[in-house]
């Protein structure tokens, strides 16, 4: 057997094996049946944020609050195999193409520029395999669901790597239908124009706005849904405690909501003694601050950040390629792009640990980098995040991830991320 046809079994098997995990759960699990009756409201033209619970113990709420009517687009062709073939026929179906989204960005991942030494077909693979062993904590997890995450971040990958090989209608559409869907990823708008990438932004702009109008028409006209989530948008992001009950019964705190606005209300206020007695092992002081000083702190570095990475972008989109190699300048771009996929995580105000799939193409970038540099620092930063936020659980148990999700580890490790992409060296050896 050819080390081709070994690396396309051992791929089989894994989507195989998970495509089976997914598949099999009681009717009531999982985020899925969720996502399932939005695309059947939206194809039937009914209130997509009507009351709902899929588990049979939970309180009934407005089904998925947080996501925009237009969601529902995503969803809506496995909603309608669920109504013609059954749930578990969907539950496969969505499995194998969230299989499907790992093997593109797979592909995308080795059509991105990664410097003037790139590493070989051989090393794409292993990097690739050891990058998903170390998030498969979070893979699975999106995988086992039934979450969108992994889709979301498939096309946001094939988008940036379509736009640097100049196909840029064919990635406005993957950007596009990504932000529409997940509107998380729209800091990648700014990127791409300030890296010179505008035709894409101008596509994606466009298949938007087109998305928009179709699910606008899908509600037979009906704005009141679009009216609703935006109120509930803007009421987030103008609320300054983050430990406050949302408006219109957006999902409470949680400690596995690992947002920038959650870590820094966390360290720098303080704790209600309710929220402080989920964590067994418990929570120690934060400094006291208000809450509108916290919201001031999230807003400030939030937007530093963003500012020092659009800036980045730009210089490097201006400089003169007699300067920088253009590969090297290019694998630049990819860096300012993975270091702004996970600052999504960041300024996002929901952001579970299964959102953290976004990691993907940044953990690919520091391993390939350590790998190519023999970096013994970057290779330890890595380990650092898997056994703090990989196999936390399985070392400390449920206790432990708790107290490890109230430190905001996840969030600390994507600040360090970002800091340490937008550092990786990309000349010749």
């Amino acid at each position: 057997m050819t080390p081709r046809s070994r690396w396309l079994l051992l791929w089989s098997v894994l989507g195989a094996l998970v495509v089976g995990r997914a598949s099999y759960r009681p009717d009531h699990r999982g985020v899925l049946v969720d996502h399932l009756e939005f695309g059947r409201r939206l194809l039937a033209g009914e209130n997509v944020y009507a009351d709902w619970k899929s588990d049979l113990d939970a309180p009934q709420k407005p089904l998925h609050a947080p996501y925009p009517p237009s969601f529902g687009l995503l969803t809506a062709p496995f909603a309608l195999l669920r109504q013609t073939c059954g749930l578990a026929s969907a539950r496969a179906s969505w499995a194998a193409l969230q299989v499907g989204a790992l093997i593109a960005i797979y592909f995308a991942l080795r059509r991105m520029p990664r410097g003037p030494a790139p590493p070989s077909e051989r090393e794409h693979r292993w990097l690739y395999l050891v990058t998903l062993v170390i998030l498969a904590r979070l893979v699975l997890r999106d995988t086992h669901g039934g979450g969108g995450n992994i889709l979301n971040v498939a096309m946001c990958v094939m988008a940036f790597a379509d736009a640097e090989r100049g196909q840029h209608a064919r990635a406005g559409w993957w950007l596009g239908f990504s932000v529409v869907t997940k509107p998380t990823q729209i800091l990648l708008l700014p990127l791409l124009w300030c890296q010179g990438h505008r035709q894409t932004v101008l596509q994606a702009l466009g298949a938007g706005a087109a998305l928009i109008v179709l699910s606008i028409a899908l509600l037979r006209l009906d704005l009141q849904p679009w009216v609703l989530w935006l109120d509930g948008t803007l009421a987030l992001a103008q609320q300054a405690d983050a430990f406050a009950p949302p408006a219109l019964q957006w999902p409470a705190f949680e400690w596995m909501n690992q947002s920038l606005r959650c870590a820094v209300a966390r360290w720098f206020g303080d704790v209600p003694p309710e929220l402080a007695d989920r964590v067994r092992w418990g929570v120690g002081h934060g400094l006291g601050w208000s809450a509108a000083a916290c919201a001031w702190i999230t807003r400030i570095v939030t937007a530093s950040l963003l500012g020092l990475v659009l800036l980045r972008a730009y210089v490097s989109s201006v400089r003169s390629t007699a300067l920088v190699e253009p590969e090297t300048a290019a694998a630049r771009r990819t860096s300012q792009f993975a270091a702004t996929l996970t600052l999504s995580l960041l300024a996002s105000p929901i952001s579970w640990k299964a959102h953290h799939v976004a990691l993907l193409p940044i953990v690919y970038l520091v391993l390939a980098a350590a790998s190519r540099q023999r970096s013994s620092k970057l290779a330890s930063v890595v380990a650092a995040w898997f056994l703090c936020c990989g196999i936390g659980k399985e070392l400390l148990g449920n206790d432990g991830d708790e107290w490890f999700n109230s430190l905001y580890i996840l969030t600390a490790f994507d600040l360090v991320l970002i800091a340490v992409a937008l550092r990786l060296r990309w000349r010749s050896p």
